[in-house]
């Protein structure tokens, strides 16, 4: 008996994810997925007791993973930079980053379709802001390596919370890019080590190296004005 019923959660969880894949949450339909499972919508409500308790049963395990994975990372990462010393600091933050992001990578391939549903397919869920919540760990990420270098007397130039959250956004987003258009692997991979670089090299720049954000001092900006045209 417990086995015919672990059978029939799985051949419910199955059928829910082709239908959500293909619908979404808001479209999907509970006797659709009954009916492919070979049931009735009351015996699915035996199991889940909600439509979005039965997504969230999808994807909620494969979250929990991506936080275990993100926090080991994160803690790998503050043990190495302990033993660093400043004239390291920037090749192994960028090691360190390459690292990190290519072991979520592989993650997300493998449970890509899981990725889907939280990215693409959750409008109407408790998940369909999970974008910010994906910057929101990168921010904690980020202040905890601010930490780290505050206590070792070098960082120079931090970032305010506004100017930290900007940046982490546009660090995470080539993750929701590449869960949009869905890139093989391989572009996935030469993607990520080129924005990795890229946000590791302005990191160290900004905030280890100290150097001016002021854009007046740095560039010199002018503008051409079409003639006639007013002052702006």
């Amino acid at each position: 008996m417990a086995r015919d019923k672990l059978l029939s959660k799985n051949l419910i969880l199955k059928n829910a994810k082709i239908e959500f894949l293909d619908k979404g949450f808001e479209k999907a339909s509970m006797r659709t997925i009954a009916r492919q499972s070979g049931l009735t919508v009351g015996a699915i409500y035996r199991y889940f007791k909600s439509k979005e308790d039965l997504f969230e049963a999808l994807v909620q395990p494969t979250l929990d993973e991506l936080m275990k994975i993100f926090m080991r990372e994160l803690d790998d990462a503050s043990n190495k930079q302990k033993y660093t010393n400043i004239q390291e600091g920037y090749d192994m933050g960028l090691i360190e980053s390459h690292t990190g992001i290519l072991c979520f990578l592989d993650y997300l391939y493998d449970n890509f379709d899981d990725f889907t549903l939280l990215f693409k397919r959750s409008q109407g869920t408790k998940f369909e802001n999970i974008q910010d919540f994906f910057v929101d760990m990168e921010v904690k990420g980020s202040k905890m390596y601010i930490a780290e270098m505050e206590a070792r007397g070098i960082m120079k130039n931090p970032f305010t919370e506004t100017e930290l959250h900007i940046f982490c956004t546009m660090s995470i987003t080539p993750i929701f890019e590449i869960i949009d258009h869905r890139y093989d692997y391989e572009e996935a991979v030469r993607i990520l080590k080129l924005m990795s670089y890229g946000q590791s090299w302005a990191w160290n720049k900004i905030c280890l190296l100290g150097d001016s954000r002021d854009l007046g001092t740095s560039c010199d900006l002018k503008i051409e004005k079409e003639p006639g045209s007013s002052e702006i």
